[in-house]
């Protein structure tokens, strides 16, 4: 009984030393983030090819980067700075990955026809994808900016968990 009663004791006492720690749900503000910064990443990426591609995805806020920095600024307004800085950092890194897993898989032998298989992906897939993105966030802001309040309104985990890991 005892015993159960330390433990019990211990727990809440953790519990309350934790819980200042507890962040808002970060997996979820840095997957919409991240669509947003690999969004900016693969329009930049292929504006190389094509500059026009920057201007052919623009939105209500304006061009890619200005949606990113617009989205980026709802992610993390309000948010401690140190977790704020984390979500960036994380999201920033994941799109970065994510961009350059999915350009590296058109790399080929040929540097010409690599050159020219890039430039049609850019305008058949990313310019289409960018647009979209653009598109539903336009359409939709309003159930965004719900879904970024519910995460920072989230219990949240340990933020010395790292919210791209699955669980």
């Amino acid at each position: 009984m005892k015993q159960a009663l330390k433990f019990g004791t211990a727990a809440i006492l953790l519990i309350s030393i934790c819980a200042p720690a507890m962040a808002a749900d970060d997996r979820t503000l840095v997957r919409i983030l991240a669509r947003a910064d690999m969004a900016q990443d693969l329009a930049f990426y292929c504006a190389q090819y094509d500059p026009s591609i920057i201007a052919k995805t623009k939105s209500s806020v304006g061009d890619v980067q200005a949606l990113m920095l617009h989205i980026r600024s709802e992610v993390t307004s309000g948010l401690p700075e140190t977790e704020a800085a984390r979500v960036v950092l994380l999201s920033a890194t994941a799109a970065r990955n994510g961009a350059l897993r999915a350009v590296r898989k058109l790399y080929g032998q040929d540097p010409r026809r690599e050159r020219a298989r890039l430039a049609s992906w850019c305008e058949t897939f990313v310019v289409p994808l960018v647009r979209e993105f653009a598109a539903m966030h336009d359409q939709h802001h309003e159930m965004i900016d719900q879904a970024i309040e519910r995460a920072k309104g989230s219990p949240g985990i340990p933020s010395g968990t790292n919210p791209s890991q699955r669980d």
